[in-house]
């Protein structure tokens, strides 16, 4: 039977409603993360009064989540006041931030306030050593904790995330533990992706095969997550790049999905963003393109692999790897075959009831911020 999450989800994608919306406040960060894919340019950044006027803008097409993102979104000056701007426009607020800042109480309590659903706070190892390493900043995972106790004894909802990288691979399950410890969930990101500019250092931090293998094996018989193909020959598109997702930039600069760095337009000088995204064809070339690359993906490119069904596939991650959309880049060949790999093994171990469970729509997923 089909949720009514399903179906609301279903129904933007056939209107082309942008119900999700990433707002990139800055590219300003107290922390310097090696595989951090930001690319700053020396240009002025919205001010507070701005990114109000953009979530009318937003509302007005329709947009239900605002996930405040950078960066690190609480360096903004006018965060607090942008955080009002979506609740008292009925918005649902979520943010993703590095969490070193609520290590004071104060300014935690000011956000609970707010009654986000949810903040996704990045956690890059189970110590100082490893965390600190990958954050580039000494102390950050001693501050990380302290956070994560501020906002626990605050009842704020909270999901841990950790990008899995060479670095960390070893230790999620004592990452687990450590949510556990706060009360709180932890998911695992295991695709690193390129820089804004197309820079593809963000790679070399990317975990062995191997290791992904047993990872997506333990996560299917701990009933962590479901691991089947998807029916790329039946899917309508590969994602929700021009039509559910969008994201806007420090700059106001219009992105059709937080990867794929194709700028629409403005947010400045678009008076109805709404008539842009429900503009009919031809009206805007970017939103056109995108579009199609997402339908065609599945059967130009995903069909043609026997790993294709398993694979993440990001159409913006290919262009910057290789410089077509529609090449099956090594990145997503290899998350496929490890998948499919994985998969097979479940099915020689007998797991054929936890397999059928179900993936996470992945008309729903877009990268997100680390």
């Amino acid at each position: 039977m089909t949720s009514p999450l399903t179906r609301m989800i279903e129904s933007a994608f056939d209107q082309a409603r942008p119900i999700n919306a990433q707002l990139e406040l800055t590219y300003k960060c107290n922390l310097l993360c090696s595989f951090c894919y930001n690319s700053p340019k020396d240009r002025h950044e919205l001010d507070g009064e701005q990114w109000l006027a953009t979530l009318d803008k937003l509302k007005g097409a329709g947009t239900f989540t605002v996930t405040l993102t950078g960066g690190e979104p609480f360096v903004h000056r006018d965060f607090f006041r942008i955080c009002q701007g979506v609740r008292e426009r009925g918005m649902v607020l979520k943010t993703y931030t590095n969490g070193v800042l609520l290590t004071d109480r104060q300014r935690a309590e000011r956000y609970a306030d707010f009654g986000p659903f949810d903040t996704e706070i990045s956690i890059h190892g189970a110590d100082a050593a490893t965390h600190d390493r990958l954050t580039g900043v000494r102390g950050s995972f001693d501050k990380l904790l302290e956070a994560l106790e501020v906002l626990s004894s605050l009842g704020v909802k909270v999901t841990l995330k950790t990008p899995i990288t060479r670095l960390n691979q070893t230790q999620l399950p004592a990452i687990e533990e450590l949510g556990e410890r706060f009360g709180y969930h932890v998911t695992f990101d295991t695709n690193i992706v390129p820089a804004d500019d197309g820079d593809l250092g963000p790679l070399t931090m990317a975990p062995d095969k191997t290791f992904l293998v047993r990872f997506f094996v333990d996560q299917v018989r701990r009933g962590r997550r479901g691991l089947r193909p998807r029916p790329v020959e039946k899917m309508k598109q590969n994602c929700g790049v021009g039509r559910t997702a969008i994201t806007i930039d420090p700059y106001g600069d219009i992105f059709p999905c937080v990867a794929w760095r194709r700028p629409i337009a403005n947010i400045l000088e678009v008076e109805d963003l709404n008539a842009l995204w429900q503009g009919r064809a031809g009206t805007n070339q970017t939103l056109d393109y995108v579009r199609k690359v997402a339908e065609e993906v599945p059967r130009t490119t995903l069909i043609h692999h026997p790993e294709g069904a398993f694979a993440s596939f990001c159409p913006a991650a290919a262009e910057k790897e290789t410089g077509d959309p529609y090449a099956f880049y090594e990145a997503s060949r290899v998350s496929g075959l490890t998948k499919l790999e994985a998969f097979e093994a479940c099915q020689r171990g007998g797991d054929a009831a936890k397999e059928e469970q179900e993936n996470e729509d992945p008309l729903a997923q877009s990268p997100d911020k680390a």
